[in-house]
């Protein structure tokens, strides 16, 4: 009789402490749960910077390996001559072509320069503007310098952006700068290459005005500024 109360009452305890280890099992894994979720929560918000070095935006004369330096013309229309460009990639977040030169005389005369811009770095780059340098007219001996500072008006430099024209320029005689900001959708993907042209073109402005020889114009630096966002 007592030992069937012994093992009633052993069972009875034996139930309970049972209850309670699974108990305790369920607020462990609840209190475990709740700190994983919290790590997970402050992972989420992390912030990641971007090394500057890993952004880098090159001008290349090819379109399978940079290649910078010197850059060749072509002359597509007319009687004009054209001289070697040079491409800067010293700042890879605002290449360069400088010493842009061409030899003019009639309208419709026009000069181009065919490079390839590329993305080495680790990030999708995305263009945002475009800076004109200063727009010279300088007469050659024999040719009326007077003449040259009217039909100078009419000398615009264009650029084809991956065969669109991203920026048109028209430049006064003063030699003005130009910028072209605020540009969005051109974004240039991982190791691609796209093509652009600079063309020299010698507008005719309509005035009956028209240069008695042959005329150099020059234009400052072009720079591209690209960014790591489209916003």
């Amino acid at each position: 009789m007592n030992s069937k109360r012994t093992r009633k009452r052993y069972n009875k305890n034996s139930k309970i402490i049972i209850i309670m280890v699974l108990m305790i099992g369920v607020i462990g894994l609840s209190i475990g749960f709740s700190a994983f979720s919290k790590n997970l929560d402050i992972n989420s918000t992390a912030t990641v910077t971007p090394d500057p070095s890993d952004f880098k935006i090159l001008f290349s004369s090819s379109k399978d390996s940079v290649v910078a330096g010197d850059l060749n013309y072509r002359v597509i229309k007319g009687t004009a001559l054209g001289f070697p460009a040079t491409i800067d990639n010293s700042d890879s977040l605002h290449p360069k072509i400088t010493g842009l030169k061409a030899t003019l005389t009639n309208p419709d005369d026009l000069v181009n320069w065919g490079f390839y811009v590329t993305n080495q770095g680790k990030y999708t780059a995305y263009l945002k503007k475009i800076e004109f340098g200063d727009k010279k007219c300088i007469a050659k001996e024999g040719t009326s310098q007077d003449l040259v500072d009217k039909v100078c008006e009419g000398i615009i430099i264009e650029i084809h952006y991956d065969g669109n024209d991203v920026s048109l320029s028209a430049w006064n005689i003063e030699g003005l700068k130009t910028t072209r900001d605020n540009i969005t959708e051109h974004p240039l993907e991982k190791e691609t290459f796209k093509y652009i042209i600079i063309s020299i073109f010698y507008k005719n402005n309509n005035n009956n005005v028209f240069a008695d020889g042959d005329f150099d114009v020059t234009f400052g630096d072009i720079t591209l500024t690209y960014s790591t966002t489209d916003s």
